[in-house]
C-alpha cells in the first residue's frame, strides 16, 4: 500500500476534452486533505511528461499522479523506465480509450480515484523497449492489420465517439487483409518464418473486465514478450481468433501462432505498419527487448497476474 508524503501529479489539459485539469484540481485538494504535499505540473507538448516522470525521485516526490490519456501514460512510463530510482506511477484516466486503465483494473469513476491512489496495491511492471526508435512501451506493439486501424481511425471520430471510433475502422480494413511473408529473429540469431497479417509483441495482453488474452502465458512480470502470429483472409475469420482469445483456447493453429522471447527482430515483405500502445511509430523491420521490472505501477484491487507481491 502506498505511503506518500509529497507526490507530482502530471496532468494533460486537454485530456478528456479538458477534463484533465479540473479533475487534477479536484484531486489535489483531496489529497491535501489527506495530508499529501502535491506539486502540480501541466504538459504543454510532449516531451513533457517523460522528463518529470525520469526526474521524480531526484526532486524529491515519492509518487508520481498521472491524470491523461494513454499517450500521457505512455510517456510517464517511459521516463520512468529510464529512471535509477523508481517511484511508483498512479494512473487516473481520462483519454479516449484507457486501455492502460482497463487492463490494470483502475476505477474509471473520479470519486473512486483517491482511494486507489492511496490505497491500492502496488507491482513491477516490465516494458518493451525499440532501441532503433528510443520507445518504450507497456501494453503491446502491434503489427500490420491492429496498426493500419489505429492509423485509419480518424481524430474527429476518436473525439466524438472514442473507442468506438476503432470499430469502425476495424470494419474497414477488414476488407483488406492481405497476408505479407514474416521473419522473426531471437536473442539467440533463430529465426521463425510465417505467413500472416497481424504479429503482437504483449507485454500486458491480458484484459480481465472484458476476459481478452491474447497469448496463454501473457504476464507483464516474467521478463519476456509473449508473441502472437496471426493469419486471418476475412472478417469470418477475425471473428474466429477473436472468439479464441475470449474464450482462452490456445491450442496453437496455421491462423494463430504463439511463443515467448525477450528479444526480437520482426521483418516482414512488404513492410507493413507498426503501433506501440495505440501511437503509430512507421512500418517493420521492427526490433524489441524487454526491460523487466522497469516500473511501479499502483493497480486496480482486480487486477490479478498471477503473482502475489511487487
Amino acid at each position: 500500500m502506498p505511503s506518500f508524503e509529497r507526490v507530482i501529479l502530471i496532468v494533460n489539459p486537454v485530456s478528456g476534452q479538458a477534463r484533465g485539469l479540473r479533475l487534477g484540481r479536484q484531486l489535489r485538494t483531496s489529497l491535501e486533505d489527506k495530508g499529501v504535499v502535491c506539486s502540480v505540473r501541466i504538459t504543454n507538448g510532449i516531451g513533457d511528461a517523460e522528463r518529470w516522470s525520469l526526474t521524480a525521485a531526484e526532486s524529491g516526490f515519492e509518487g508520481i499522479v498521472v491524470i491523461g490519456g494513454d499517450g500521457t501514460v505512455g510517456e510517464v512510463v517511459a521516463g520512468q523506465a529510464q529512471a535509477s530510482n523508481k517511484v511508483p506511477i498512479a494512473i487516473v484516466p481520462v483519454g479516449t480509450a484507457n486501455v492502460v486503465a482497463i487492463a490494470l483494473t483502475l476505477p474509471l469513476i473520479p470519486s473512486m480515484t483517491r482511494g486507489n491512489v492511496l490505497e491500492g496495491r502496488i507491482l513491477s511492471f516490465d516494458v518493451g523497449y525499440l532501441p532503433l526508435h528510443d520507445r518504450h512501451f507497456l501494453l503491446m506493439a502491434a503489427i500490420g492489420f491492429p496498426a493500419k486501424v489505429t492509423r485509419d481511425a480518424p481524430r474527429k471520430l476518436k473525439n466524438l465517439f472514442g473507442v468506438f471510433s476503432y470499430l469502425w475502422s476495424g470494419i474497414r480494413n477488414t476488407f483488406n487483409l492481405d497476408e505479407v511473408d514474416i521473419s522473426i529473429e531471437e536473442k539467440d540469431g533463430s529465426i521463425q518464418h510465417f505467413s500472416g497479417n497481424t504479429i503482437l509483441l504483449a507485454n500486458i495482453g491480458k484484459i480481465g473486465e472484458i476476459n481478452l488474452k491474447v497469448n496463454p502465458d501473457t504476464s507483464a512480470h516474467d521478463g519476456k514478450f509473449d508473441v502472437t502470429v496471426i493469419s486471418s483472409r476475412s472478417l469470418w475469420q477475425l471473428l474466429v481468433v477473436i472468439f479464441r482469445m475470449l474464450t482462452w483456447r490456445y491450442r496453437s493453429t496455421r491462423r494463430m501462432q504463439n511463443f515467448q522471447s525477450p528479444e526480437v527482430t520482426v521483418r516482414t515483405e512488404p513492410p507493413v505498419e507498426v503501433q506501440i500502445d495505440g501511437d503509430n511509430i512507421g512500418q517493420t523491420p521492427l526490433h524489441a527487448r524487454i526491460i523487466p521490472n522497469g516500473v511501479k505501477i499502483i493497480v486496480g484491487s482486480r487486477y490479478k497476474d498471477g503473482i502475489d507481491s511487487p
